[in-house]
């Protein structure tokens, strides 16, 4: 079947009414659920949804923040790619692992667009509400070693610096960095090695930003 002529598949269940509550779906395995999705049975989209959904949110709140701006946006987008390339995923790899990738590659779209300035890290207040461990000066020194870093990173290349980051700060395998940025992967390995080397480079004619990284959090 063509996919113009493919039936509607609802992503988000559709919501409950004044009168009487909408069950639950019934759980489904993965691999009724995929045969499912990929027979376009729109009775599975409630479970599909309530499959996924919780890893989008996870993969998106690592990659751009809860309070993003685009958070929702995204997400919608994310949930209608996944089930677009339903057909494509054949199990070589976790079904997690491909909707992360999916949602993952999603998001880098959106990102990429934008200036690094302001996506590139979660707001660093969030994370550095003082504590009994952490001086105020600290904080201060971690913000301004994550400016510099953010500033070294929107000097380099963009291919390599988002293959930096997605490899050695979010944690993706070169192969799902591949998959994410649209390249093979010897590319996504020859820009990880670049852009680490870059990256390396730039912190060691950083003195401040250098003498920060190789401080122990104990040596305040």
């Amino acid at each position: 079947m063509s996919a113009a002529a493919r039936p509607p598949l609802m992503l988000v269940p559709e919501p409950r009414g004044t009168g009487s509550a909408r069950p639950e779906p019934a759980a489904v395995d993965d691999s009724a659920l995929l045969a499912g999705l990929r027979a376009r049975d729109a009775s599975l989209s409630a479970a599909f949804y309530d499959r996924v959904r919780p890893i989008v949110d996870r993969t998106l709140k690592r990659l751009l923040g809860s309070r993003d701006n685009d958070y929702e946006d995204v997400a919608q987008r994310a949930l209608f790619e996944l089930v677009d390339t339903i057909e494509r995923f054949r199990g070589e790899c976790p079904l997690d692992a491909w909707i992360s990738i999916v949602t993952a590659r999603a998001a880098f779209r959106v990102i990429r667009r934008r200036k690094i300035e302001r996506r590139l890290f979660v707001d660093v207040e969030a994370t550095d509400a003082p504590s009994v461990t952490r001086s105020h000066g600290s904080a201060v020194a971690a913000r301004q070693a994550i400016e510099r870093v953010r500033v070294e990173l929107e000097r380099m290349d963009p291919n390599r610096a988002w293959t930096f980051l997605l490899h050695d700060v979010y944690g993706y395998d070169l192969k799902e960095v591949g998959q994410i940025t649209g390249v093979s992967l010897s590319a996504a390995q020859s820009r990880l090695v670049r852009g680490r080397r870059e990256m390396h480079e730039r912190i060691r004619n950083d003195p401040a930003l250098s003498r920060f990284l190789q401080q122990s959090p104990g040596d305040e």
